[in-house]
């Protein structure tokens, strides 16, 4: 037997040798270079905002990217669930600069409603602000919440589009 990851598998004798050879390693090592980043790429998925917040009501809101697509993986407020993200029908990146000023966002449309999370960094007047926000709008009304400490952003790492 070989013990393979803790278990006792029988390995054909040919696998065997090769393993044990260096060759067999070379060919072991690179075939787990294809093959992680293509299993990787279809379906693991990044977070890249997430907002917790308590005022004016508790929100919790979490962006992932899937592949090359960006996912309203959960935005709950008072912990229901306020909007699907089957139901936004565009998604946008945006980025303003000027000079000690820098925001990004991320804008979910969906016609009737529309939910834009963005950051913001700024060192001018000799203050630094850093902020993650959240908006709201949706059937005319908007809502806005300002991000806890435990917010997440990578707005920055995405180029517009």
């Amino acid at each position: 037997m070989y013990l393979l990851n803790n278990y006792n598998i029988e390995l054909p004798r040919v696998l065997k040798s090769m393993i044990k050879s260096n060759l067999g390693k070379f060919f072991l090592i690179t075939a787990l270079f294809f093959i992680a980043p293509c299993n990787e790429a279809q379906g693991a998925s990044q977070v890249i905002f997430k907002c917790n917040a308590d005022v004016p009501t508790p929100i919790e809101l979490i962006i992932s990217k899937v592949g090359n697509k960006f996912h309203l993986a959960k935005f709950t407020v008072n912990a229901a669930t306020v909007i699907d993200s089957a139901d936004f029908k565009t998604v946008e990146k945006s980025s303003y600069h000027r000079s000690l000023v820098t925001e990004h966002s991320l804008t979910f449309n969906g016609g009737e409603s529309e939910v834009i999370v963005s950051d913001y960094y700024s060192e001018e007047f000799d203050t630094l602000t850093k902020e993650n926000t959240v908006t709201l709008q949706k059937n005319d009304i908007k809502k806005y919440w300002a991000c806890d400490s435990t917010a997440i952003s990578k707005l920055a790492s995405i180029e517009d589009f």
